[in-house]
């Protein structure tokens, strides 16, 4: 789905934690809504967004001048599907605190998504220069996938090539480039790609095994193209990529000894895989 791969940002629990510090010097209805933020942020981890949307709207109507607070909840707006009182949050987000970088990379997200490809750009430039930024590795990735729809491959490749030097084991920077190289027929950088795109956060996703069994056979590596999908169909039994993985095996079986699949039709295969199935924060 699109909301996994533009990878939107949340402010962590560890930022509640740090402002908890200051209770002594918050109103009654400050303290309250400190409460509020942290379970709301708690839920919106969990994915538990209609419990997320009540807490962070309390918090939100006892503090409505916390710029965290907004920014959470344009979030849980957003998984609720209503993008355009997300939009609203995140921009009274960027309002209260021009610096919540997260809440821009938030904002230039929805943008992309709806095309609104300047707008989305002048967000995520601007979280560019924020030398501080500890996430910056994901605002990398935005501006790599902002580059693919404005069709600059290049520039797609150094900003994903900067995601993962940022933040090694971001597996979807990782995979995104596996997708990229497979596409212009450089397997072997594919390969390469997507095995590191099933390291980290990612280990337990079946869609980069997926993509490795494919790229293993356009390399003409059937044998280890075989285990692979075998391993997928053992990690994964309940998932799409097996049944995928059981129709790849049937296809190698069924070649003579020696025949080599084509390239064409194995890069159209590797295209029904978009995204990597992985948490957004």
């Amino acid at each position: 789905m699109l909301k996994k791969a533009l990878c939107l940002t949340l402010t962590t629990l560890a930022v509640a934690s740090c402002s908890s510090n200051q209770l002594k010097d918050q109103t009654v209805e400050e303290k309250k809504a400190e409460v509020y933020y942290g379970r709301g942020t708690e839920d919106l981890i969990s994915k538990n967004y209609a419990q997320a949307l009540t807490y962070l709207t309390q918090a939100r109507d006892l503090n409505p001048k916390d710029s965290q607070i907004r920014n959470n909840l344009g979030m849980a707006y957003y998984f609720r599907e209503q993008p355009v009182l997300a939009e609203n949050e995140l921009k009274e987000a960027i309002s209260l605190d021009p610096k919540n970088s997260d809440a821009r990379i938030n904002l230039g997200s929805l943008y992309m998504e709806k095309n609104r490809l300047k707008e989305a750009r002048e967000q995520f430039e601007r979280v560019e220069k924020d030398l501080t930024f500890n996430n910056q590795f994901r605002n990398y990735y935005n501006l790599g996938i902002l580059s693919l729809k404005e069709g600059d491959r290049r520039s797609a490749f150094e900003y994903l090539a900067k995601s993962v030097k940022e933040r090694e084991d971001y597996c979807a920077a990782h995979y995104k480039l596996g997708e990229m190289y497979a596409e212009e027929y450089r397997f072997s950088q594919a390969l390469e790609a997507f095995k590191n795109a099933g390291k980290g956060t990612c280990v337990k996703e079946p869609a980069p095994y997926y993509q490795q069994a494919l790229t293993l056979i356009n390399l003409n590596k059937p044998a280890e193209a075989k285990r692979k999908l075998i391993e997928i169909t053992d990690k994964f039994p309940s998932t799409r990529f097996s049944s995928m993985a059981v129709a790849q095996l049937r296809k190698l079986e069924s070649m003579p000894e020696g025949q080599s699949s084509t390239r064409a039709s194995q890069t159209e295969v590797i295209k029904e895989s978009r995204a990597v199935e992985t948490p957004n924060f």
